[in-house]
This record gives C-alpha cells, structure tokens and sequence, in this order.
C-alpha cells in the first residue's frame, strides 16, 4: 500500500518533496500551521530543518504549486515574505513552472526554485515511491477519528500545537511545547486498553511530539556547543524551565509584571513577594534537572538529531516498530521525557508494543486511508559557526 500517493496532485507533491527531502538527510515536516494569536494565518508545505555540521542549523521552508497554470512570480514574492515573518534561513517553491524569467527572479530575491522538470525527475523516481509510510493527510485524520469518537478536539489540538510551534517558537518554546504534547499522549495511552486503536494513535502522537521536542533541544545546543557541561546544563535547565537560555532575559518580564503588582495593587509589597514566592516555587517544582543532566552529558553531537529523525519515521510508519526495537539512543531519550512527566515507563512501553511487520492496518486506520480517497542551498542564513 503506497502511502505517499494521495490521489490529488498537490499533496501527491509535497509527499514526493517530503520523501526526497528526508532521503537526502534533513527532518521534513508537511502542513505546519502558522498561527499568530491564536488565529490560522496560513500554513507552510513543507518545513525543513538541517544539521549540516555540528555548529550549524538552518531552517528552511517549501511552497509547492503543482497546477496547470503555475504563477511562479506570485508564489516566490509570497513565499520569500513568509520567509522574512519566520525569520528562516531559506525558501523554496516548487512549481510546474518552466520560463526562464521565472528563474531568473527566483535568483534575484535569494529564493531556490524547483521548476517543472525537476518536477518531473523527481515524480518519476521509483526511490521517493515509498510504501512504508503513512500520508500527512491519513495521519491527521487518525487524531481526527479519535476525537470524534470522544466528541472532542483535544487531541488534534495537541499535535497541531507541536507542530506549529516549530513555526513561531523554534528552540527552548517549541521544546516545552512538543513536551507537553507528549506527556498528553504519553498518559492517553497508558489510559487507553492495551493494544486498543487509541492506544495505537496516542503513541503516533508521542513520538512525533518527542521528535519535535528533541529537535527544538538541538537547536538549543548549537549556542552552547563550547560550554563546559555544567554551563551546558545550566543553560538547558533555563530553557526548558522559563523558555530562555539566560536566566536574566527570560526573567525579565515576570520581574516586570511582578513589580507592577508591586507599585499598584494593594498592598503592594507584601502581595508581589507572595507572587514571586509562589512562581519560584512552582518553577522550581518543574523536573527539568532530568532533561538537562541526560542532554549535557550527550557524548554524540548529532545524537537528538538522529533520534528526532528515527521517532518522526516511526511515528508516520504503517508499522510502527515495537518500543524494544528502537535504537539504545532513542530508548534512553524517551525514557528520559518519561520519567521528566512522572510516567510508566513499563506501562508507556506496554502501549507502544508495536503492530505486526505485515502490513495490515487496524480498523481506525483503514477508516482513515478510506476518507482520503480521491545540497542545492547556499551557506549563508546558518545558525552557529562552522
């Protein structure tokens, strides 16, 4: 069962971008939403994320357009703007596109164009044809399937929070972020039947979310690559615990807030204190020391990098690997962010069993496939140093 075929030339595209991409060695990710306040502005095909060497990171975007009248120009000004708002380091269309002056412009604003023969070359590999993996469009649909049989949207919401956030807060918050989504779908699953279709799916969600949370921690360390280990945790313990590397700056406006209450609410002095008592205390009841000390003692520099990578494929894969069959690095990680919400690791791993090698989807799945009937970049923009 060919998963990366949707049946409708659009996202048909973005999967064959999304295959040739991770084949190429970056962490891809389709249909990240960019929300600002809380509102749907749009949505990014496809967002990339590269560790070309061990101080550098970059972040790029993809637009994909696969139409009979392709407007190329329309597409590089929109999407070089989308650029400029995320503050990423590249920007990509694909389009069917084949006039010169259309690579021409794309040239001039810095942005890459694939243009319909690339296209072309690409669609027609057999190695992007690949028939292990779930669609975009079918693993949404099976958070979707979930909610409305409990007559919610919570876990849509979770997954899409974790994904979004790789948009807007990319690094300590979209860290804190993935997390929280994980220990969400860490505790679904150990509360739903063993082996049950929700148990299935919260495990999906707990691995992607750990993927994205272990990516977000890699960016954080290309700033902290010549620390010693005690700075490095440090820093990591601020990040995760107040969303900023230095204490200082990621303080500053609760000291703020705190001194507002201070000069204007009755009794002023007496009610900041208690404020700022129950902040420390409720920060520091955040086991963040567990994340910190495993990551600062990393001794391979590309370790969450690779794990991130191995947990999204899972996760998106037909079927998915049992907990004991993944990698010693990937095991130790995730039992980490175990531990860090206070989970089972016994009962978590239990959940995450795994399916059978054959390629049988359980019910929930087949509901969902059912419904959807129907280096080529320039080295500037990177974060860190080589």
């Amino acid at each position: 069962m060919a998963e990366v075929k949707t049946g409708q030339k659009g996202p048909d595209l973005e999967e064959t971008l999304k295959a040739y991409f991770w084949q190429a060695g970056y962490f891809a990710v389709r249909s990240v939403p960019f929300r600002l306040d809380d509102e749907d502005v749009t949505d990014v095909d496809l967002w990339l994320y590269e560790r070309p060497a061990a101080l550098t990171r970059r972040r790029l975007i993809l637009d994909a357009k696969n139409k009979v009248r392709p407007k190329a120009a329309e597409r590089l000004v929109w999407v070089k703007g989308l650029q400029s708002a995320l503050a990423v380091d590249g920007a990509i269309v694909a389009s069917t596109d084949k006039r010169s002056s259309s690579r021409r412009l794309a040239k001039s604003m810095g942005v890459i164009l694939l243009d319909g023969d690339a296209i072309k070359k690409l669609a027609s590999s057999t190695k992007l044809q690949l028939d292990d993996q779930h669609s975009s469009e079918v693993f949404d649909r099976l958070f979707k399937a979930v909610d409305t049989a409990r007559r919610s949207n919570e876990w849509r919401l979770a997954i899409l929070a974790a994904r979004s956030s790789l948009l807007t807060s990319f690094g300590a918050h979209s860290a804190n972020t993935a997390l929280s989504a994980a220990g969400f779908f860490g505790e679904q699953a150990i509360m739903a039947a063993p082996k049950s279709e929700q148990a299935h799916v919260a495990i999906r969600g707990f691995y992607s979310s750990c993927a994205y949370a272990a990516i977000g921690l890699d960016y954080m360390l290309a700033d902290l690559a010549f620390r010693s280990k005690d700075e490095r945790r440090a820093a990591l313990i601020n990040g995760i615990r107040y969303g900023d590397i230095d204490s200082m700056e990621a303080l500053a406006a609760i000291r703020a807030a705190i001194g507002l209450v201070r000069q204007y609410a009755p009794n002023g002095n007496s009610t900041a204190k208690q404020v700022e008592h129950r902040f420390e205390q409720q920060a520091a009841n955040v086991p963040v020391e567990i994340i910190a000390d495993y990551i600062a003692r990393l001794s391979s520099a590309d370790a969450l990098y690779n794990v991130a990578r191995e947990l999204e494929r899972n996760a998106y894969s037909l079927n998915m690997v049992r907990y004991d069959a993944l990698s010693v690095e990937a095991r130790s990680l995730l039992g980490v962010f175990i531990d860090f919400h206070d989970l089972s690791r016994e009962k978590l791993a239990d959940a995450a069993g795994g399916v059978s090698r054959q390629p049988v989807a359980p019910p929930i799945v087949q509901s969902a496939q059912a419904e959807g009937t129907g280096s080529l970049f320039p080295d500037d923009g990177k974060k860190g140093a080589e």
